[in-house]
């Protein structure tokens, strides 16, 4: 069925992007966003009279198969590696280290985090995980498996192709 759009977003067809670079091998990325309410209670009342939002908080993680600079001759891949340290978020030499360096913590810039569904047209914008900063950084293999680096990351705003968070500063996903 040649010439047909694809009306979901999946692996298949999804791009991410970390800064300024597209990650090769990502596999996973996942995120959340929790706001925290609290009750408010008049006298009178045995019932809640509404609930208050008093927090927004949004975190997430991705996991990216590791390659070295020895993998050259594989398609689409940078020929440095993948590794946290050859990622250059917002332009930064190696800038993605800096959030694990003890030394370099406090010079470590945020990014974003946005995630694209690849169509024929060009690429759409879905979502966008606005200021990000790493809080975790682990990885894991097994005999029969490859290096795969799992990394955890808080946000300061989630915003997607269906609503914009333009009260918070943010602009429109439809004209960035």
């Amino acid at each position: 069925m040649s010439g047909v759009t694809p009306g979901f977003v999946t692996g298949a067809n999804a791009k991410i992007r970390v800064g300024n670079i597209t990650l090769a091998y990502c596999q996973d990325c996942s995120y959340n966003v929790t706001v925290t309410t609290i009750p408010i209670e008049a006298c009178g009342k045995y019932e809640v009279i509404s609930n208050e939002p008093v927090a927004y908080f949004v975190d997430g993680s991705l996991s990216v198969i590791r390659y070295t600079e020895k993998a050259v001759g594989m398609s689409g891949v940078d020929s440095s590696g993948n590794g946290v340290g050859n990622w250059k978020l917002n332009g930064n030499d190696g800038e993605g280290a800096k959030g694990f360096n003890p030394g370099d913590l406090l010079n470590s810039e945020t990014w974003d985090l946005e995630i694209y569904q690849k169509h024929s047209t060009g690429n759409v914008q879905v979502i966008k995980l606005t200021d990000c900063r790493f809080t975790r950084k682990g990885s894991a293999i097994n005999k029969r498996g490859v290096l795969v680096e799992n990394f955890q990351f808080n946000a300061i705003l989630a915003s997607d192709d269906s609503f914009t968070a333009s009260t918070s500063g943010d602009t429109d996903l439809a004209t960035s």
